[in-house]
């Protein structure tokens, strides 16, 4: 949890080069790697902030089972902030009040257990953790921080029961911690514990995206915030929260099985949160492989947000053992969306039509855009039914604010690749200015961060080198000598267009020989890029990654 205010997210830099013809999306195992899947359960924090105690824990562990969720798939209780008010007895061991929690921690880990569920828990990577910075129904918590601690602290929670751990912020950043190696101390004390224990605990960070953790947290932890709290404390749930927290996650190159981008806990079912915003939510979490920890009442949920919640098909989406995040691959109309998912099995794919205007309106998914050809199966997730068999594309009218969640079927394309293009003398990616969709906008050199004015799509068929979905990198004004702008142009299927991605790293033009370059092997931001004779320079080495 935060108090609200914005963070600013560092830039995406991309650890993985691969060679030049071959696009990735895995990152490196974690020496701590404890699931295969998106983290399924319900946390304290959305609906109870930290007014919890071991009834109230209790009767959303009973609700879990008895509402079905649990046969879902959700299977992780995590007690959140408020368990703890900073109290250590003379050796520095954790104390609860046992009014609030009779038997202790391992008592209400046991009886989770006893139900057939995991056991979650909480605390902060500083000394003074959030019930201290900002107390929400309990005084304020010094010493509620586990710095100093962890080794105790860790080797506590494995030995009381807990099978996941979530590790706040407040007092890390309040100290001036660095996120990466604080957060690499944790996971190594996590991993000490395991070692004793022989329990293994999914370790979340919640570090709301400082220090931009997709780029090591994959190495060090199950999953990672991306972005600040998607309800605060005294709230409502709201769409604008969900969409950005959403946008804040867009990380594909950091996501791969037992490591996730974490847009934060779900606020399906709170109160003011229509049916419609719910299966929205969803499937926004869905198609991006997020993990899936409902934050609502369970034990006063309505069937419709039973059934929301636990609907097999969009859960099978979220769940896919690929582990991919799905994509934009298309945004024809500003605010029109088209996301990505490719599920196992060959010519499998999720599609999300996301609708961010004021208006309703119609939104198309093409086949080609998902690396899919031929005719292909349109599937309604929600409903469980087949919507037909459609040759080239997908339209739907999606109404404002909301998504249209489907799976398809169809025959895998060509070959069909997204992702950043990495210069490999400047370690900057090919950019867009500002996301511009403008005819004749010039690429550039920027700090890759893993938005879509960085995500290209390469096609061995038509080879073009797309963005957004719809535009091509084009030679400009069809130019064939040295210093042609390199810019973006409406398809249109000329030569200009046309690209020979090669062995040696370099992007040939096919209607001028010419090569991709940094213009004056420059490496700096705002860096333009022209066409140039070939030669052996490294500023015309790309790295598709």
């Amino acid at each position: 949890m935060i108090d609200g205010r914005g963070l600013i997210r560092g830039a995406l830099v991309l650890a993985l080069v691969i060679a030049a013809t071959t696009w990735g999306t895995a990152a490196a195992a974690a020496p701590n790697n404890v699931v295969s899947t998106p983290p399924m359960g319900w946390a304290s924090w959305n609906t109870f902030a930290a007014k919890i105690n071991y009834n109230v824990i209790k009767q959303q562990v009973d609700a879990l089972v008895s509402t079905g969720l649990k046969d879902a798939g959700y299977q992780y209780v995590n007690i959140d902030e408020g368990w703890w008010q900073g109290t250590r007895d003379a050796a520095g061991n954790i104390t609860v009040d046992t009014a609030e929690w009779p038997g202790g921690m391992a008592a209400i880990a046991a009886y989770i257990h006893g139900k057939g569920l995991k056991a979650g828990i909480y605390t902060d990577a500083g000394r003074d953790g959030c019930g201290y910075y900002y107390p929400t129904g309990r005084p304020a918590a010094p010493g509620s921080g586990s710095e100093g601690h962890y080794d105790q602290d860790f080797l506590q929670f494995s030995r009381w029961g807990f099978d996941f751990v979530k590790v706040d912020w407040c007092g890390g950043h309040a100290e001036g911690l660095n996120p990466q190696t604080t957060y690499t101390a944790i996971s190594d004390s996590i991993a000490r514990a395991t070692a004793q224990t022989g329990r293994p605990m999914a370790f979340s960070i919640c570090s709301w995206g400082e220090g931009s953790p997709w780029n090591w947290a994959p190495g060090v932890s199950t999953m990672w915030r991306t972005s600040t709290d998607i309800i605060f404390y005294g709230n409502t749930a709201s769409m604008d929260n969900v969409l950005a927290n959403f946008d804040s996650a867009q990380h594909p190159t950091a996501q791969s099985p037992g490591h996730y981008n974490d847009p934060d806990m779900l606020i399906a079912g709170m109160p003011n949160f229509s049916a419609a915003q719910n299966r929205t939510h969803l499937g926004l979490w869905a198609i991006s492989g997020a993990p899936l920890l409902a934050g609502n009442n369970l034990a006063t949920m309505s069937a419709e947000t039973r059934a929301i919640l636990t609907n097999r098909e969009v859960i099978a989406v979220d769940q896919d053992p690929l582990g991919r995040q799905g994509h934009k691959v298309a945004e024809d109309t500003t605010g029109l969306q088209v996301y990505s998912k490719t599920l196992s099995g060959t010519g499998k794919r999720a599609v999300l039509l996301l609708n961010r205007t004021g208006a309703t309106a119609n939104i198309t998914a093409r086949w080609a855009s998902m690396g899919l050809t031929g005719s292909v199966v349109v599937r309604d997730p929600w409903a469980g039914s087949n919507l037909g068999s459609f040759a080239t594309s997908y339209t739907a009218s999606v109404p404002s604010k909301q998504a249209v969640l489907l799976t398809v079927s169809g025959t895998e394309g060509p070959t069909l690749r997204t992702g950043p293009i990495v210069g490999a003398q400047s370690s900057r990616c090919l950019d867009i200015n500002n996301s511009s969709t403008a005819n004749g906008t010039q690429a550039q050199l920027w700090d890759c961060n893993g938005q879509t004015n960085q995500r290209w799509t390469w096609s061995s068929t038509d080879r073009t080198i797309k963005i957004y979905g719809n535009k091509c990198l084009d030679a400009y004004n069809n130019g064939t000598v040295n210093g042609t702008a390199v810019a973006i142009w409406d398809c249109n299927g000329q030569t200009n267009q046309q690209w020979t991605v090669t062995t040696d790293g370099t992007i040939r033009g096919v209607q001028s020989g010419l090569c991709v370059d940094a213009a004056n092997a420059a490496t700096a931001n705002t860096t333009k890029i022209v066409l140039w004779a070939c030669g052996s320079a490294t500023n015309q080495k790309w790295t598709l990654t």
